[in-house]
């Protein structure tokens, strides 16, 4: 049901619909990446920075969690010229990341920004753990009520909200997770895909100084 080439899980035509073949992808339209909707975004870092890493992950997926302490990294050393809004893209071969990505949305909603993020952190670090107890107890933990956790779990608009990441990063090109695109200060962009070493990555961001 899917390739595992380099450091990407690519997906494959059992997993979603559209052409992605794994093609070359050329670098989008900035304005075709950035949000065009009302949901709240999950952002790394000075939400003012020049330049944004916009990634689409997979809470089960190796590779992203591979990438993650990497991004946060990148970020962390750009004294807030750069920062990270993650995007999801959970794989059909995943059982677990969809359930993963709704509820991390739920904590982000009822918890803030930074809950997200220590969630994400959380989750990443548990892939083979994902269970529904473990996400519950997760989110408790961070100090989300447990009845309003569960409430928000059933809500539509978290599951639209993840689908409509999912339906973006295809029609921007992504044949796989992590699958980032980088929307430089002029408005130019840069697909980078996988689980690119630090060394790439300031390579690349470098590239527009």
């Amino acid at each position: 049901a899917a390739i595992f080439f380099s450091n990407t899980v690519v997906l494959s035509p059992n997993n979603v619909q559209g052409n992605i073949q794994g093609q070359p992808v050329a670098s989008p339209d900035a304005g075709s990446v950035m949000r065009t909707d009302e949901a709240p975004r999950r952002v790394y870092g000075n939400p003012d920075a020049s330049t944004t890493i916009v990634g689409f992950s997979d809470f089960e997926c190796p590779f992203c969690a591979r990438l993650h302490p990497t991004l946060k990294q990148v970020v962390d050393e750009s004294d807030g010229n750069i920062n990270w809004e993650y995007r999801h893209l959970p794989l059909s071969i995943h059982a677990t990341a969809l359930p993963a990505a709704i509820a991390s949305e739920c904590v982000g909603d009822l918890l803030g920004n930074d809950a997200f993020w220590n969630y994400s952190t959380a989750l990443l670090s548990n892939q083979r753990g994902l269970t529904t107890s473990f996400l519950e107890e997760q989110a408790i933990k961070l100090g989300a009520d447990a009845s309003d956790y569960k409430s928000c779990l059933t809500s539509k608009d978290i599951a639209a909200r993840v689908q409509t990441d999912s339906q973006s990063a295809i029609a921007l090109g992504g044949s796989g997770a992590p699958f980032n695109i980088v929307i430089f200060e002029d408005g130019t962009t840069q697909v980078a895909s996988g689980a690119l070493p630090y060394a790439n990555w300031i390579q690349l961001l470098g590239s527009k100084q």
